[in-house]
């Protein structure tokens, strides 16, 4: 077992030990108060590191750190993943409050250690100042330069409001916003705008420190107990992955990103507005006032990021969905309704919406047109090259 225990030394200052098993003990003096300590903020809990200690768990390492809060002990369990090619220079770490298959790989592919961290147990005052002594005691004691974070919702917002801590932050359905100086991209898809407590959005563009990303007709929930239409599973991994490597770049080299993509308060339309064509099947919009993206004849969000799945769709895809059994569980993700195949196939179904052979003639020019609009991405950093293979050969089993 490795083993990092905050001890006190000469003068009060901590001394980390680093003992691994069978191995001549370390030490490293952590310089400067701000990353050690207890941690004191307004309103807040008090935070102090104990002990943090790996041991081996597969191809992992296994965490445990045991943080000080307002005087009780707690543990914080993880994972702490490295890369299989050390960097040559300087460490760097992603830190995420979930397991993840999305950006964890690439991150170990670019040289980065990933640890994972299950903060959501403790309690909800405690959670930014714990994460942020954790990630202060980390950077001296284990000599990490760069620290980029990755968390979902509310997660998200613990980050956020820890963000003095990281140098880069890649946010999902954040309601809050890391300050200047930490860099972040931010990125929500249309749930956000129809759940019970919809996303109100900004009244101006992201600040220099930060860029914001739409992923239009993309739902964050795929999960689907007790949905009433088929359920929209198109995925962010691809376009996370791009922003997580241009968020790398950006810390890293000084490379900015892409500029954003998101639309402002005076971009979306009320709700009751939209004209929602008559589509077999798709359940009703929730009911409530609320500012949404506008919609194309499909049905489709036309603003903000537009992957090519939606840019050449093959469904009408929404970020609400509706109840099967109106006793049961709620239903928190997205609808996917599939285009017909032919005009008599949609005929049949009274579908307003044109087929597929009636939108892009053959498959043939559906995979060209794929591969240009795929492209184009990749050229704008948005898309990783691989990615844009995937989208491609995804569409050479277009069903037509």
């Amino acid at each position: 077992m490795n083993r990092i225990s905050a001890m006190r030394g000469e003068a009060s200052s901590p001394i980390f030990a680093r003992s691994p098993a069978g191995s001549k003990r370390t030490r490293a003096r952590i310089k400067g108060a701000a990353l050690v300590g207890s941690l004191a903020f307004a309103g807040a809990a008090h935070a102090e590191l104990l002990k943090f200690e790996t041991r081996p768990d597969g191809p992992n390492e296994a965490v445990v750190a045991t943080v000080k809060l307002d005087g009780t002990p707690c543990e914080i369990g993880g994972t702490l993943a490295k890369p299989a090619k050390p960097p040559s220079g300087a460490k760097s770490i992603l830190i995420e409050t979930q397991p993840s298959d999305d950006v964890k790989p690439l991150a170990l592919e670019r040289g980065l250690a990933v640890l994972t961290l299950d903060v959501g147990k403790l309690p909800d005052k405690a959670r930014e100042p714990a994460l942020r002594d954790v990630v202060g005691h980390l950077r001296g004691a284990l000599k990490i330069k760069r620290v980029l974070g990755r968390a979902q919702g509310s997660d998200a917002d613990t980050m956020s409001g820890a963000s003095s801590a990281f140098d880069g932050l890649l946010l999902d359905d954040a309601s809050r916003e890391p300050a200047a100086p930490t860099r972040f991209i931010a990125t929500w898809g249309a749930d956000a705008y129809w759940r019970e407590k919809p996303r109100v959005e900004f009244a101006s563009g992201a600040p220099p420190n930060g860029r914001r990303f739409y992923l239009a007709g993309i739902a964050a929930s795929t999960a689907a107990p007790n949905c009433s239409a088929p359920v929209n599973a198109r995925p962010s991994a691809p376009v996370l992955r791009a922003l997580f490597a241009a968020l790398d770049e950006w810390t890293a080299k000084g490379v900015a990103p892409p500029a954003s993509r998101a639309p402002l308060d005076a971009d979306l339309a009320p709700s009751q507005d939209l004209k929602w064509p008559k589509i077999p099947g798709l359940p009703a919009p929730p009911e409530g006032a609320r500012r949404v993206p506008r919609i194309d004849a499909d049905g489709n969000e036309i603003a903000a990021l537009r992957l090519p799945d939606l840019a050449l769709p093959v469904a009408t895809f929404t970020g609400f969905n509706a109840q099967k059994d109106k006793k049961g569980p709620p239903c928190a993700a997205g609808a996917a309704i599939p285009f017909a195949a032919t005009k008599s196939d949609r005929e049949k179904n009274a579908d307003p919406r044109p087929s597929l052979v009636e939108r892009y003639g053959s498959r043939a020019y559906f995979v060209a047109t794929m591969r240009v609009v795929a492209d184009k991405l990749v050229k704008e950093r948005l898309l990783l090259p691989q990615d844009a293979d995937a989208y491609v050969a995804a569409a050479r089993s277009a069903p037509f």
